[in-house]
């Protein structure tokens, strides 16, 4: 229970810190002058700057002992005692001082005897204390000082804050001296606008302040966007339990109490720079990620131009090695999509020029049909026109009136499904594994269905010419052309087998090509999936058409990606020459020739046909499989660095 008597709490930390103050003065003076005379021949003014520090240390325990941070009663009367027992180190430090510099003669205005004269001010207010009528301290006396630094570049920059003209001279030349550029403000207003307005590395800030206080400051410095990164240690002779976890919740790095050890003061402050050089990499680090991450997005929208890295690239670490990469492969890829784009507007010319030399007879033929334009079908399907013939039925142009667009309507001959039941779940089954495939380059199908006696299967329409056409009316394609079919024939077959499609009848009658030069892939209808056996199909029984077959598919046996590969080969084979690679009368004499003969390369049969595309079609054309791509994404990727 507390003496009637007793001082509250808050006057007792106010004494504590103005009686600790001078004491943080005296020891801080004598360790600089300690640290001068480090060389100095003279023996006495080590030992009695010594001999101060050893009686200021009697004074902070005698402080201590009185006035403790927390846990014990002090009256005035214990005050009085505490005055006069700090008495006798008070004189012994007072008579250290006249041994470096005898009391009475001039003081210089700077330099050694200055500064025993701050140390000889800071002993005289110890006993001058008084017991405070408020805990608010006077008012700010001095503004911001200009940076002080030593020569050559600095270790970081620090921003003193402190009230007390002495306090921010002690630490500033304990700083300067350990190479670190130095400003200081003496109030928090000032300290506030400097940080928002320069780059410091660690603020040191006192927490009794007027005005503004430390703890006010540090937390305006931590919610600004602008300076919350900055490391604030607080450094102050208010060392209460409870001022210091306020300060560190606040967002405080450290708490130096004064007056200050110097080997501990290095230690926090080159640890706390050090943080604020980490933290500005990571900030820095991030800042280059963004801006990979916008490079990235506008690739995506088309927007991005190769070199926009560049200066991320310049960066010796893994963000400047990704940026690098990056720009190599966007720079690739543009260039590829050039070419791609060269390679569609020559297949778009040759289209234009061979839909000129349609005859008119082949018009005629084509629109003729077993339904007639104008004609309902299934009550649903308004028929346009026909739009081509194949083995399985005719394909025609419809409207759907349900829907209100144009469809094409593949309309499957009587005799396809007469007496045999398994082909009515082979369509269905088509169905079922062509709405799995969504790309550009192939053909969307709808539904399949019985109408009027007749299968239909219906399709997206689209306005074009088949490649077999084209190849008839042209008889070959050049080599821009070719590989811009290739390379999107190839894309939409890897699209088809990751979702385990394989198409098994890859021809020029079902690759279809509108006037843009779009290649669209249709009749996935003989598609099996590639990681099941068919059990619909009849045993020993090959689907496709043989001179696109590849060997293991003409010989009935397992079939996978690599079987559509060698159809491409043949297509790009017969788009270059104008010949398929073997010709037969026959499906044994054709079978014969695969398996025991080797095609004259494209190159061979014309000039034109550049050796490494000509290399690239006789490598799909190979009758083992494993000499074949192992899938149609690699065959898109050796495609797209051909020319």
């Amino acid at each position: 229970m507390n003496a009637p008597d007793a001082l509250p709490s808050g006057e007792v930390a106010a004494l504590r810190h103005d009686l600790r103050t001078p004491v943080n003065h005296i020891v801080g003076y004598c360790e600089l002058l300690l640290e001068e005379a480090a060389d100095d021949a003279d023996d006495r003014r080590r030992a009695a700057l010594r001999a101060a520090l050893d009686a200021a240390r009697d004074v902070l325990a005698q402080i201590e002992a009185a006035l403790p941070a927390t846990g014990k009663t002090v009256t005035p009367s214990a005050i009085e005692a505490l005055r006069t027992r700090m008495s006798e180190p008070h004189d012994r430090i007072l008579a250290a001082m006249d041994v470096l510099h005898p009391a009475g003669t001039a003081t210089p205005p700077s330099g050694f005897g200055a500064d025993v004269a701050k140390v000889r001010h800071a002993t005289g207010r110890l006993l001058a204390v008084q017991r405070p009528t408020t805990v608010s301290a006077a008012a700010p006396t001095a503004t911001a000082s200009a940076p002080a630094s030593v020569e050559g570049t600095a270790r970081g920059r620090i921003l003193v804050v402190d009230d007390v003209a002495e306090n921010r001279d002690v630490l500033l030349r304990h700083l300067v001296r350990q190479g670190y550029e130095v400003a200081s403000a003496a109030d928090g207003v000032t300290a506030l606008a400097m940080a928002h307005a320069s780059s410091f590395d660690l603020m040191l800030l006192d927490v009794r302040m007027p005005g503004i206080d430390g703890k006010e400051v540090l937390t305006r410095i931590k919610h600004d966007p602008v300076t919350r990164d900055l490391p604030v240690v607080m450094i102050s002779a208010a060392d209460e339990l409870e001022t210091i976890a306020g300060c560190i919740e606040a967002g405080a790095d450290d708490f130096l109490p004064k007056p200050f050890d110097p080997i501990l003061l290095r230690a926090r402050v080159s640890a706390s720079v050090e943080k604020k050089r980490l933290r500005d990499m990571e900030v820095d680090y991030l800042r280059q990620v963004d801006r990979v991450v916008e490079a990235a997005v506008a690739v995506e929208q088309g927007r991005y131009l190769p070199g926009g890295l560049a200066e991320v690239g310049r960066r010796d670490d893994a963000i400047g090695r990704l940026a690098r990469v990056f720009d190599t492969m966007v720079a690739g890829v543009k260039a590829r999509e050039e070419r791609l784009s060269g390679q569609v507007t020559m297949l778009r010319r040759e289209i234009d020029e061979a839909k000129q030399g349609t005859s008119e007879t082949a018009t005629a033929e084509l629109d003729a049909g077993t339904l007639l334009p104008g004609a309902l079908f299934g009550e649903r399907y308004t028929i346009i026109r026909v739009v081509g013939r194949g083995g399985m039925g005719t394909v025609y142009k419809a409207h759907d009136r349900e829907l209100a667009e144009d469809i094409a309507i593949k309309l499957l001959r009587p005799d396809t499904m007469r007496g045999d039941p398994t082909m009515v779940e082979r369509f269905k089954s088509e169905i079922r594994l062509a709405r799995r495939i969504s790309h550009t380059n192939v053909v969307r199908t709808h539904d399949f269905g019985e109408a009027e006696g007749a299968y239909y299967v219906t399709m997206e329409y689209v306005e074009g010419i088949t490649l077999r056409d084209l190849i008839d009316l042209r008889r070959t394609l050049s080599p821009a052309a070719t590989l811009g079919i290739a390379r999107q024939l190839a894309a939409s077959l890897a699209v088809a087998h990751e979702q385990g499609v394989i198409h098994r009848d890859i021809k020029p009658q079902n690759l279809l090509l509108d006037a843009a030069g779009v290649l669209k892939v249709m009749d996935f209808g003989i598609a099996t999936l590639a990681d099941r056996t068919s059990t619909i199909t009849q045993a020993g029984m090959v689907v496709g058409t043989p001179a696109y077959m590849a060997p293991e598919q003409l010989l009935a046996e397992t079939v996978d990606a690599r079987s559509d590969l060698y159809a491409v080969g043949v297509v790009l084979y017969e788009c270059l020459t104008g010949e398929l690679p073997h010709q037969a009368l026959n499906s044994i004499s054709l079978i014969a020739k695969v398996l025991h003969q080797i095609p004259r390369s494209p190159h061979e049969r014309n000039g034109e046909v550049p050796v490494l595309l000509s290399s690239l079609v006789m490598r799909l054309l190979s009758r083992d499989a494993t000499d074949r791509p192992d899938s149609a994404a690699t065959l898109g990727e050796l495609l797209a660095q051909l020319d």
